[in-house]
């Protein structure tokens, strides 16, 4: 393999790793065994210089279908087909490749609460089957829009039974397993297929700085070993929780906001290499 190729398996996401202060990319893949595993050669190295793929060349807002307003969130398919979460727009948009001109394959553009519309979408992906998962935040709901359907099915919901917030990341491997991070609730919930009940893998309590807390969490990743990384946004960290464990450890930041190489200004997304390097 050429250094800087990414050898993928199954589905493909880009996912925006970030701090208040920095933004990068990077090549994520699904394993065969339903786990999110990425692979970059240590001597992988990147443009500086970034090109603009979807929204316009001078960072402008738009409403049309080659602009973005205020875009929080892509994903990428087996086929290099672009799914960009155009929050403000209130809608998903497709992109194929080396087309600038985007397709509304979820949401209608006016923010709302019925089963074609969205409401601040803030997380996307996409299944092995092609139905979109979309972390329909603003309304509280996680919908689901099967292969050329722009008619939402819910998922999971607020309820008092099972309380679900703004929700700031969304991700699913292939056994459809749905994993989003509840900034208002302070947790990390995993939705198994089939059920619209969460189950609590991190946080979860009130907010604060301890080991078992977190505070306005964002990015979540999960590795090929089980374990669950958490950017704990308001803590300026990243926590490491090991399977079945709700206590963390932190692997990145210090809890005091900076620009030292030891330090984290507001981390808002994850991701882990093979080799077990945090991005």
């Amino acid at each position: 393999m050429l250094c800087g190729a990414v050898a993928a398996v199954g589905l493909v996401s880009y996912i925006a790793v970030k701090d208040a202060e920095t933004t990068t990319t990077s090549t994520v893949t699904i394993s065969a065994v339903g786990i999110y595993a990425l692979s970059i050669p240590t001597c992988a190295t990147w443009n500086e210089n970034g090109t603009t793929t979807s929204g316009n060349q001078n960072g402008s807002l738009g409403y049309d279908l080659g602009s973005l307003y205020y875009p929080v969130s892509i994903f990428i398919d087996n086929d290099d087909i672009l799914y960009v979460c155009d929050r403000d727009n209130a809608r998903i948009l497709k992109l194929y490749p080396n087309s600038t001109t985007g397709i509304i394959v979820a949401g209608n553009g006016t923010a709302g609460n019925e089963s074609n519309q969205l409401r601040g979408p803030k997380g996307v992906a996409v299944d092995q089957y092609g139905a979109i998962i979309v972390a329909d935040s603003d309304n509280y709901r996680i919908q689901k829009f099967l292969q050329n359907s722009t008619i939402g099915i819910t998922l999971a919901s607020n309820t008092s039974y099972n309380p679900l917030g703004q929700m700031r990341d969304l991700h699913i491997d292939v056994n459809n397993n749905i994993y989003i991070t509840d900034s208002n609730n302070n947790q990390v919930g995993q939705y198994i297929p089939y059920s619209s009940m969460g189950i609590v893998l991190a946080g979860g309590g009130p907010s604060g700085s301890g080991l078992d807390q977190l505070y306005s969490p964002f990015g979540n990743f999960m590795d090929a070993n089980n374990s669950l990384y958490v950017a704990d946004s308001g803590n300026h960290r990243v926590l490491k929780y090991l399977p079945g464990s709700l206590n963390g450890t932190i692997v990145a930041g210090n809890g005091t906001a900076g620009s030292s190489l030891y330090q984290l200004n507001v981390p808002r997304s994850i991701i882990v290499d093979n080799n077990g390097y945090e991005i």
